[in-house]
């Protein structure tokens, strides 16, 4: 039997490494389970809309920062949570770049707002329940773990 190809969603999203004085800026977000999520600021692009525009636009949702000069660091790319009716083609976008402003987020899915120290960042994540959310995944997460060891590749195939 020959395989069938396949037409998946794709699901393009920008985050932002924000960094002062050795602290990563992460996002507190309440789960559908109740539990705090701990995540970088930024999230889904729109339709047409580049990752860099998104990147800007979700990070003053997220945080009331204004971000300038974004510097590309990493794309993570590839099939995920196949198997899942979540499963799509993700282009995911990592950046750094310059801010201004005082944190004061607008988006209500956000309970806080943390500068975290660079070497207590792994520690908050938490992968588990429910696999089919992306941020769960721990391939999501491979990327910024190596921007806080200071080793970032530019490109991370699913």
């Amino acid at each position: 039997m020959s395989h069938l190809s396949r037409t998946l969603p794709i699901k393009r999203a920008a985050h932002v490494y924000l960094v002062q004085d050795a602290h990563l800026l992460l996002v507190e977000e309440r789960m559908d389970d109740g539990s705090i999520f701990y995540g970088l600021p930024g999230g889904k692009a729109h339709a047409g809309e580049t990752l860099g525009d998104a990147a800007v636009r979700q990070v003053l949702y997220e945080t009331g920062l204004t971000v300038t000069d974004l510097a590309f660091v990493s794309l993570l790319e590839g099939e995920l949570l196949t198997g899942t009716r979540n499963e799509c083609y993700a282009n995911f976008g990592r950046f750094t770049a310059q801010f201004s402003g005082e944190l004061s987020p607008s988006d209500p899915e956000v309970v806080g707002l943390k500068w975290v120290p660079m070497a207590q960042v792994e520690a908050l994540v938490r992968y588990g329940p429910p696999p089919e959310v992306e941020e769960r995944n721990p391939l999501i997460w491979v990327p910024t773990r190596d921007f806080v060891r200071g080793t970032p590749r530019a490109y991370y195939p699913i």
